[in-house]
């Protein structure tokens, strides 16, 4: 019969690279399900691969850094972009090159005169959650807490995202005092940070003493590539995985919250206009 005849047994090309990848990992490394589909994928799918780097609040960072080793971010059905994608935290609006900005909330996008709402637009409002509030003593009840009328310490509002979300919501007050000698206004990620640390152990918000949640937006440069905001939408379809949230989970932080209403430029000003007066 003529033709050209494949010899009994032999992959092709295209299966051998396949089974090379799934035999390395299985050497190298802890292999999920996951990873392993992801590994698959990108043999099979990728038509362009980019860099994608990734600024975030360092709580959410560390679930990036894991995710992203276990292969989120992959090509979702659809895409054929892959990404190479760095995760570098980032400590409140310190964000300068990067891609895709995940900080604690998306107040720091409406900070007067830092033109972040031109260079970053939003993609997703919330990816993750945490309990922002008063950070009381261990063992103190917040049964009988009022927040606006208890006096809490602030930190700079224009470097501390916990202390922006308090004066935005109660404004400026004698109960306000930056330093001052109440309990300190806190997300729950810097509570478990500074009891890992020695010293006073404090209770991370809940009940009365918390009165708000980050959100951890997912923003992207308003400038990207077409590549670089597919591999982007890569990365945000991955969070529906059952192991992103397993991530969450492990460093103490919950699922994306619904959308939180909207906090106009005007408004933020205004509470750092009380507070650069008080």
């Amino acid at each position: 019969m003529a033709g050209v005849h494949r010899r009994r047994g032999r992959l092709s090309k295209e299966g051998r690279r396949l089974l090379g990848g799934a035999a390395l990992l299985a050497v190298f490394a802890p292999v999920t399900a996951y990873t392993l589909n992801a590994a698959i994928a990108h043999v099979q799918s990728c038509g362009t691969e980019v860099e994608l780097k990734v600024a975030a609040a360092p709580e959410i960072a560390a679930v990036l850094d894991e995710f992203v080793a276990a292969g989120g971010g992959a090509p979702s059905r659809g895409s054929d972009v892959c990404a190479d994608i760095t995760v570098e935290a980032v400590a409140g609006n310190a964000v300068e090159d990067a891609d895709v900005w995940i900080p604690e909330t998306g107040l720091w996008r409406t900070l007067p005169g830092s033109g972040l709402a031109d260079r970053w637009e939003v993609l997703q409002d919330s990816t993750a959650s945490s309990a922002v509030g008063i950070a009381l003593p261990e063992g103190q009840s917040t049964d009988q807490i009022l927040p606006d009328e208890t006096e809490v310490a602030l930190q700079d509002p224009r470097r501390h995202a916990a202390s922006l979300m308090w004066i935005v919501i109660f404004g400026v007050d004698e109960y306000t005092v930056e330093g001052g000698d109440g309990p300190p206004v806190m997300s729950a990620p810097e509570v478990a940070a500074l009891n890992a640390g020695g010293g006073e152990l404090l209770q991370a918000p809940s009940g009365a003493a918390q009165v708000a949640q980050f959100e951890y937006p997912m923003l992207v440069d308003a400038g990207i590539g077409e590549h670089e905001r597919e591999a982007a939408q890569n990365l945000l379809r991955s969070y529906s995985s059952t192991q992103y949230g397993e991530l969450l989970a492990q460093h103490g932080l919950t699922p994306g919250v619904p959308q939180p209403p909207p906090t106009s430029a005007e408004v933020v000003e205004a509470a750092l206009r009380s507070w650069d007066e008080r």
